[in-house]
């Protein structure tokens, strides 16, 4: 899917949706990945139809909340991942209870507005 029609989906969706990835006003939306613009598009469109079997459901909406919490832990902090692990690649515990909490309050945003 090409990144301009990925982007004239994302405008023409409700501001309801764009809260529920509580990371998205749409200047973000701009500074998203290619994968995760396709993963939350594939993701928001299956859900509506009703197409996605439940265990492909969970583990779409983890990927997503993964890498959004990624995203929304390197904004806050101004680091990058790297910066914020030790060297095995473990987040430092300060930064993994952050990415915790981020994480869960996504995960409740967007499944509280797709299971509307």
């Amino acid at each position: 899917m090409e990144p301009k029609s990925l982007n004239k989906w994302w405008t023409q969706q409700p501001d309801e949706l764009k809260q529920a990835f509580t990371l998205f006003p749409d200047e973000r939306w701009e500074e998203a990945g290619l994968s995760l613009k396709i993963d939350v598009r594939n993701y928001c469109c299956l859900k509506k139809d009703r197409l996605l079997p439940e265990e492909k459901d969970r583990s779409m909406l983890i990927e997503i909340v993964c890498e959004l919490a990624d995203m929304e832990l390197c904004r806050t902090n101004k680091k990058t991942l790297d910066e914020m692990c030790n060297a095995d690649g473990v987040f430092l515990e300060e930064y993994q209870d952050q990415f915790n909490q981020i994480y869960d309050r996504l995960e409740r945003s967007i499944l509280d507005y797709m299971n509307e």
